[in-house]
């Protein structure tokens, strides 16, 4: 089952942050000079609270947006960049060592002279046996043999624990194939898509270009796809547990698919037996088998060669590398410039060797202490969850006890892994990128394989320590706190527990709502997809949500686009619960012992600071463009002002909102379903 992440560094984001501090010197918590002073609380309280830290950090050139997440995100991958440099000098480590994987993939990375002499003759091989297929047969046999190197089909077939069954894995095929960013890239009729499109024709034509192969094919390529999109799901249609559920006899469905033999392409990307198949959109395989019967054979072979291409573009030299940076970056985000060699070669090598590398960020930049702290907050925030629970004027006895059961079973992590992952299987040369690229995606794909009919382990994690990041895991009932954002602005030991709570408090609150949200409440306690509610409390529960949606429908970041209510529920349930409970779990934390006022706001204040400074932040047009199709998440504004306006403590907070301020809602109109 998908994880439910919570998203997914300004000029000065705090003292603590911006300038290391020594023991003595006290960390800022809130910096009050974030504060717009001008706007008043009740009428836009995002940018009241971090409207004068927006005015002097613009968006660099080398971002297509700057948020809180992304600069600690620059915090840490510095911070580890410092340790790499240091690493990668060190010429005794010893075959298979972290110290050796880290020293080699860095080095090789950093060769681009060797890398831009190589050009395409890494995935040279993989281009000729694409050009070999003649028959319809051999096209499908290279779904099957496509994609163990990485290369993207249309067909995606995945292991993981059945969400009917979760202490079990199982194999998945979920449809796939498109490279822009949603279905209605292709599909919208509209100037700024259609512009989007003209230029992606234009893109593929350089990169065959610039690859030796025929120029004049990305029209083609772009018809396929667009054929692609039509019989896609939409995001929405995705979010839906139960229809994306549907359990089939492998042999059965194979049958029914006449150009398309699922069970072969299985085989060829080295899958062991198995019996059954969950089938995440069972229409759009049925259509895909009438297109490959369809459409003409060199027309798929091209777009397969456009696959192979844009998958390992950023890895063939420089030409490549700018042509591909020029489109998905600077084109669809509104980035211009790219990043140093240096720093883009990390965030690969952060993919690759994640584990290795956040074993070396744990050991310096995280401490027990926080973990204690972590661990206090949870318990806090997991009480006051019973609280409301038990005072739910909507929901009845019956489904109260089995969600009690559900939040009482919940499980959580914190920092890093109890057992590092072995990596031992793993080979990084020295002297050639692509090879490291190819050799670290068969190791990831050789372990999902090795998961096939095996029990789901429990102790894997889904991020790794250094990610500024959080996530609830439906299948595992478990929220997840790595390291990496266990740092300021979110959390520091030492912050005030009101910023403490406003910041990572709203996150473990968000990741405990995602239990309880329109996808997260249809698993039970175990993990498994069960119904547990009664009827009338699901039609209320809906109800509540539907009313919800309607509120970030109204929202209009970009001239003429909305945010979607439907496809940004979870998340917006999560964030109204995540600051209700967090709010909560504060006062149990205070046990009514009222701290002083710091900087003038009280505690009550300070909370509400706090959550908004996490997301605090400016974004591109383009890359808002592309949130707003492809992001079940709201804009930053969004997220720190749609939860407040349904809820009374943040209007006592700043005193009594006139009715009709911008951000004032009558008490008979707010949502309260957590």
């Amino acid at each position: 089952m998908k994880k439910i992440a919570f998203l997914v560094l300004v000029a000065v984001l705090t003292a603590c942050s911006q300038n290391p501090t020594s023991s003595e010197e006290k960390i800022v918590a809130f910096d009050t000079g974030f504060i717009d002073s001008t706007v008043n609380p009740c009428q836009n309280f995002y940018q009241y609270a971090i409207g004068g830290w927006r005015a002097n950090n613009p968006v660099p050139e080398t971002e297509s947006r700057w948020m809180a997440f992304n600069i600690l995100n620059e915090e840490n991958r510095q911070k580890l960049l410092e340790i790499v440099d240091v690493v990668r000098q060190n010429s005794s480590a010893n075959k298979g060592t972290d110290e050796q994987m880290i020293r080699d993939f860095y080095n090789a990375a950093m060769d681009t002279a060797a890398i831009d002499a190589a050009g395409i003759s890494g995935i040279e091989p993989i281009l000729v046996s694409i050009n070999e297929a003649s028959t319809q047969e051999d096209l499908v046999a290279l779904f099957g043999k496509l994609a163990p190197k990485g290369v993207s089909t249309p067909v995606g077939l995945y292991i993981g624990a059945d969400s009917k069954n979760s202490k079990m894995n199982t194999v998945y095929a979920s449809q796939s194939g498109l490279n822009l960013p949603d279905r209605d890239y292709y599909l919208q009729d509209n100037e700024k898509f259609e512009d989007i499109r003209q230029a992606y024709v234009a893109h593929i034509n350089s990169m065959f270009a610039l690859s030796g192969q025929d120029p004049t094919v990305g029209e083609s390529i772009l018809a396929l796809e667009t054929k692609l999109a039509a019989i896609s799901w939409s995001r929405l249609e995705r979010r839906d547990p139960d229809k994306r559920y549907n359990k089939k006899n492998l042999k059965d469905w194979d049958a029914t698919l006449d150009a398309l033999p699922v069970e072969a392409i299985a085989s060829g990307r080295g899958f062991g037996a198995f019996d059954t198949i969950i089938v995440g959109q069972p229409s759009f395989f049925a259509s895909l088998n009438e297109l490959i019967k369809s459409e003409n054979l060199e027309d798929w072979k091209n777009y397969l060669k456009w696959n192979t291409i844009t998958g390992f573009a950023n890895y063939l030299g420089r030409e490549l590398e700018t042509e591909n940076f020029a489109f998905y970056r600077t084109k669809l985000s509104g980035t211009s410039t790219m990043k140093p060699r240096n720093e883009r070669v990390f965030g690969t090598m952060n993919g690759v060797l994640s584990q290795p590398l956040g074993k070396l960020f744990v050991k310096e930049y995280f401490d027990e202490e926080s973990k204690a702290y972590m661990s206090n907050m949870i318990e806090n925030l997991r009480s006051a969850y019973k609280d409301r629970i038990q005072d739910l004027e909507w929901m009845s006895t019956e489904t109260k006890e089995k969600a009690m059961k559900k939040l009482n079973a919940f499980t959580y992590k914190v920092g890093y892994p109890d057992e590092w992952e072995d990596y031992s299987k793993l080979e990084i040369v020295n002297n050639s990128y692509i090879q490291n690229i190819m050799n670290a995606r068969e190791f990831g794909y050789n372990e999902m394989l090795e998961k096939l009919g095996k029990p789901v382990d429990k102790t894997e994690w889904g991020m790794s320590p250094q990610t500024v990041n959080a996530y609830y895991s439906p299948s595992n009932n478990e929220i997840v706190f790595p390291a990496g954002i266990l740092q300021p602005p979110f959390f520091h030991k030492d912050f005030d527990h009101a910023i403490n709570y406003g910041g990572i408090g709203a996150v473990i609150g968000h990741e405990f709502s995602h239990g309880f949200d329109d996808q997260g409440s249809k698993f039970d306690w175990d993990g498994n997809l069960n119904s547990w509610w009664t009827d009338e409390d699901r039609s209320k529960f809906d109800e509540l949500a539907q009313k919800l949606g309607e509120q970030y429908d109204g929202y209009s970041p970009v001239d003429s686009m909305y945010v979607n209510g439907k496809m940004t529920m979870g998340e917006n349930i999560a964030d109204l619960g995540g600051v209700t409970l967090a709010y909560e779990a504060l006062q149990k934390q205070y046990e009514g012992n009222t701290p002083d006022d710091i900087d003038g706001f009280t505690w009550q204040q300070r909370f509400f600071l706090g959550w908004a400074n996490v997301w605090k932040g400016n974004i591109k047009e383009q890359e808002l463009v592309k949130r707003l199709k492809s992001d079940v998440h709201s804009p930053a504004e969004y997220r720190v002002i749609g939860p407040l306006v349904n809820f009374g403590p943040y209007y006592e907070a700043f005193g009594t909102c006139e009715t009709g301020s911008g951000m004032h809602k009558h008490d008979s109109a707010r949502i309260k379903i957590w």
